[in-house]
C-alpha cells in the first residue's frame, strides 16, 4: 500500500491530543483519582483523554508508557491513575514518555473503531457524566 499520509495525520492529531490531556492534568489541583470528572472540575486521565476527544488514540501509547515509567503491567489506565502509589508526577511522566513516543513515531496506528464500538463509547461515557453529575 503506498504512502497516504495517514499515519502522518493520525501521529499529528495525536500529538496535539496529548498535549491537551497534559494541559487538562497540568498541576494536582487539576487530577483525580476515582473519578472521571468531579464537581470541583479535577479528572482522572481517562476523564481528560475523553475531554480530548482522544481515548482511541492515546490509550496504547499511555498504556505503553505506563509499563516504561512504572515497570508494571496494569490492566488499564483506570487502574493505574487510581492505583494507591500513583501519584500527580507519576501521570506526568507517564504523559510525557507518551509524547515522546508519538513524536519520535513509536506508535502504530489503527483505523477508527467500527460504528457499533464507537456508539459503545460515547454511550459508557455518557453514563460516566451522568454519574459524576447525577
Amino acid at each position: 500500500m503506498p504512502f497516504d499520509g495517514r499515519e502522518e495525520q493520525g501521529r499529528f492529531e495525536a500529538f496535539e491530543k496529548i498535549d491537551r490531556v497534559i494541559d487538562l492534568l497540568a498541576t494536582p489541583d487539576r487530577w483525580c483519582k476515582g473519578a472521571l470528572l468531579t464537581r470541583d472540575g479535577r479528572r482522572c486521565i481517562v476523564g481528560a483523554m475523553q475531554a480530548a476527544s482522544a481515548v482511541a488514540a492515546l490509550r496504547r501509547p499511555v498504556l505503553q508508557a505506563i509499563r516504561e515509567v512504572t515497570g508494571a503491567s496494569y490492566r488499564s489506565i483506570e487502574f493505574f491513575n487510581d492505583s494507591p502509589a500513583t501519584t500527580h508526577a507519576m501521570v506526568l511522566a507517564v504523559l510525557s514518555r507518551a509524547r515522546t513516543a508519538i513524536a519520535g513515531g513509536a506508535v502504530t496506528w489503527e483505523p477508527a473503531p467500527p460504528a457499533r464500538n464507537r456508539m459503545r463509547h460515547q454511550l459508557r461515557t455518557l453514563f460516566a457524566w451522568h454519574r459524576v453529575l447525577g
